[in-house]
């Protein structure tokens, strides 16, 4: 099967940006701080996510996202029929904030906006991390966003989400 360069490097780009998401350098002497959430689309029969931290936003096909099925949809699934969009955080900085907006890589007058509208912590712990003085946060949340985009699926629409917040003190010295 030959795909078309295009979408290859879209499905490519899309591969690099899931994997940017859940694979995190190890931070050995400052302070790191992250959140991210993950959520399925409604639309076409719940077959596309939704997935962003602070540095990005990625819409992909569910198989894809599907850790389980990544290595078989790459062998066997069809990219002409991925809808993939990779979207960079306009403020990386603001935390899961009530309003997020993410423009789209290939054209940053495009946008995408998360509009938070419910919020229910899940758990929240804290601990000891590492062999140095730190604590480690980790929130998790069921949140809801209602989704606007002039790119993608344009919405609006609500979306329920898994999140997290993750927050490491730098070492007491």
């Amino acid at each position: 099967m030959k795909l078309p360069c295009r979408k290859f490097l879209q499905l490519a780009a899309a591969s690099a940006a899931v994997l940017a998401l859940m694979i995190a350098p190890p931070q050995a002497f400052a302070s790191a701080w992250n959140y991210g959430c993950k959520g399925v689309l409604p639309v076409f029969h719940d077959s596309a996510v939704i997935i962003f931290n602070r540095d990005r936003l990625v819409l992909l096909p569910k198989a894809f996202a599907d850790q389980q099925a990544t290595l078989r949809y790459l062998a066997f699934g069809d990219a002409t029929d991925a809808i993939i969009e990779v979207a960079k955080a306009a403020d990386g900085n603001s935390g899961l904030a009530q309003i997020m907006v993410f423009t789209l890589a290939t054209n940053p007058e495009k946008k995408l906006t998360l509009t938070e509208t419910s919020s229910k912590t899940v758990s929240n712990g804290s601990e000891r991390a590492g062999a140095q003085p730190r604590n480690a946060q980790v929130t998790y949340y069921k949140k809801v966003y209602r989704y606007v985009s002039d790119f993608g699926f344009m919405g609006p629409f609500e979306i329920k989400m898994d999140c997290v917040n993750y927050e490491l003190s730098a070492p007491v010295r």
